[in-house]
């Protein structure tokens, strides 16, 4: 299996120890700055993938430059792509990249790595399958700032996959502080607090204000309980009602909650979800994060800057300016 990565800064550089690790071969590396190895390079990567005979690449890019490469590779007839997030930095973008997709033998894998995490797919299934805490209500999720498409995109994302729903509206306000963008100044990604609402009218909240700086704590509230996540410090607490107070009525709400779980929550090392989500790009199996999913995604983003702007509530799907509207966000 062959592969080039076209962006060697960080991300890039996790990708080559993964490929290695997984025994592909490494065709080329293509950024704006020369690297001292000593494989192929380009810094142009139209070049970079008419000239290599390869399998697939890998895109670590910032987020602007991702739908050109996404539909040069696809034209190509690539047959694995790796894109790292944003997928897209537009909504008609995504749709556009998937309309190709589906026109193509390419499959196309994007980067959020919680999906690709064993611990988030039993906790997922005990709140859907084993009832761990009743129907699952509610998720707070709470961070520093880091703005809500370079950090929060992973949440939103989260938020999603545990409720197992479709967004139906989105409210957000800014809490923009103008820090420093750490990607550079060409990025404008203001911070601030979103509330989410599902389509079966769960809701999620989650606040990546630029007035916080602290670790990410993830609280999942559901009919009889709540669940506690902090992945920092890798550790996991389940409080629900025992079964027979289940019966009771739910305004009841001075019923103990005892702790039935209080473990270790390792989600995983970011090179072991990358070469998990590796392994399933180039299998015969469903996509874990296909271009549907990561839409979702540019999709809710989009809705939060529209509601920052408009100061109200935004409904899903977006038909209007903001669904052409491109973000300078990596």
């Amino acid at each position: 299996m062959k592969f080039g990565i076209i962006g060697y800064g960080r991300m890039g550089k996790v990708y080559h120890e993964i490929l290695s690790h997984l025994g592909f071969e490494l065709n080329f590396i293509c950024d704006v700055v020369k690297t001292n190895s000593s494989i192929q390079y380009y810094n142009d990567y139209k070049m970079a993938i008419d000239e290599s005979s390869i399998d697939g690449i890998v895109i670590a890019t910032y987020g602007p430059s991702h739908n050109e490469i996404v539909k040069y590779a696809i034209d190509a007839n690539i047959k694995y792509i790796v894109c790292e997030k944003p997928f897209t930095t537009s909504v008609k973008h995504a749709d556009e990249i998937i309309a190709s997709l589906k026109s193509s033998k390419t499959r196309l894998a994007v980067n959020y790595s919680r999906r690709f995490s064993q611990i988030y797919s039993n906790l997922k299934n005990d709140l859907h399958m084993n009832n761990l805490i009743g129907k699952p209500r509610t998720i707070i999720m709470t961070c520093g700032a880091g703005g809500l498409s370079a950090t929060g995109t992973h949440f939103l994302d989260l938020c999603s996959y545990l409720l197992d729903d479709k967004i139906k509206s989105v409210y957000a306000i800014s809490v923009n502080k103008n820090l420093p963008n750490p990607r550079g100044k060409q990025f404008e990604d203001p911070g601030g607090y979103v509330l989410l609402t599902y389509q079966n009218e769960s809701r999620a909240y989650i606040d990546m204000g630029d007035d916080l700086g602290l670790q990410h704590f993830i609280e999942i509230i559901g009919e009889y309980g709540r669940i506690f996540i902090d992945e920092s410090n890798q550790n996991i607490t389940i409080r629900s009602r025992t079964i027979e107070d289940r019966e009771k009525p739910k305004h009841l709400y001075s019923l103990p909650n005892p702790t039935i779980r209080n473990d270790v929550f390792n989600i995983g090392t970011l090179s072991e979800l990358i070469e998990t989500m590796l392994k399933n790009l180039v299998s015969e199996s469903k996509l874990v994060v296909s271009a549907e999913v990561a839409k979702e995604s540019v999709e809710i983003y989009s809705a939060i800057r529209k509601s920052h702007d408009t100061k109200k509530p935004v409904v899903l799907p977006l038909d209007d300016e903001y669904y052409e509207k491109e973000f300078m966000v990596t």
